[in-house]
């Protein structure tokens, strides 16, 4: 039995080397330029596996690190056998998109659109089995990274639809704190897309479910300030002025830094009185 294991592993390993040297991602038909040559260091490969089959975290751990590394080719690599074995595993597939779409670069150039493609499958797949993420976080990666890929190969529908989806996650998310997590990263979407109003509204969503809420607050101040409504920027600073920081991160104190300078420039502001 152990014959024929290793016997099959011997087969899988040549065949995929074979692959690996004709094509860059699955990709057809890619010129001598374009095509990135995938060279594996068979003793690295030997040591790490030593001929049998190991979880999935050793595969995945190993791929993590050659995407920090840049050895995107060494990457895909790792992750196509861990699919191989692993095909219900959702961080991997969660990862292989994420190395399809490090390959797709311009939509426009040969196999670019391709390796979109193969990434979008992947993060569908990696959704489908979200339940079974190490990293939940992953699944809603996974739909914003959808979002940019559509918008990259100009696919509107898709586009359209996958912001619905992750509308309606928020909306049918009963933890606050998570809704308001999902709204914040619509509010960064929308704001690098200068569309403000949107933008201020996910913000205010993830305010009220108690989500980041002096950064929220700090955010919708300074889509104000672009907007010239100055009122509204003073009443969302002097709020925003009221909480502390959830995380401790190394910009806390510039934003603060910011809020103060910013409520001394607005002193001569007028808000005007509310009636009841």
């Amino acid at each position: 039995m152990k014959r024929i294991f290793l016997t099959f592993n011997i087969l899988v390993l040549t065949s995929l080397s074979i692959y690996a040297q004709g094509q860059s991602l699955n990709t057809p038909n890619r010129t001598a330029e374009t095509v990135r040559t995938i060279t594996i260091d068979t003793n690295t490969y030997s040591s790490l596996f030593n001929g049998k089959l190991e979880p999935a975290w050793v595969y995945i751990g190993e791929a993590k690190r050659a995407i920090y590394k840049g050895d995107i080719p060494y990457a895909l690599y790792i992750m196509n056998k861990t699919i191989m074995y692993y095909p219900d595993n959702a961080d991997a597939h969660y990862f292989l998109g994420l190395i399809y779409e490090k390959e797709g670069g311009n939509p426009a150039e040969q196999g670019g659109a391709a390796s979109y493609r193969l990434a979008i499958e992947e993060y569908k797949k990696a959704i489908s089995l979200a339940t079974n993420l190490t990293i939940p976080a992953y699944k809603l990666d996974s739909y914003f990274s959808l979002l940019y890929i559509y918008e990259k190969l100009v696919d509107e529908n898709n586009y359209a639809n996958t912001e619905k989806e992750i509308i309606t996650m928020a909306e049918n998310t009963y933890k606050n704190y998570e809704k308001g997590r999902i709204y914040f990263r619509l509010a960064e979407h929308y704001g690098l897309k200068n569309r403000g109003t949107a933008a201020i509204d996910y913000y205010r969503q993830a305010y009220i479910n108690g989500y980041r809420q002096k950064l929220s607050l700090f955010r919708m101040s300074l889509i104000y300030r672009r907007m010239r409504n100055y009122v509204q920027e003073k009443e969302t600073l002097i709020l925003a002025d009221k909480y502390n920081f959830d995380n401790v991160e190394p910009s806390n104190f510039e934003v603060q830094k910011a809020i103060v300078q910013r409520l001394e420039a607005l002193r001569n502001v007028r808000i005007p009185k509310k009636l009841n």
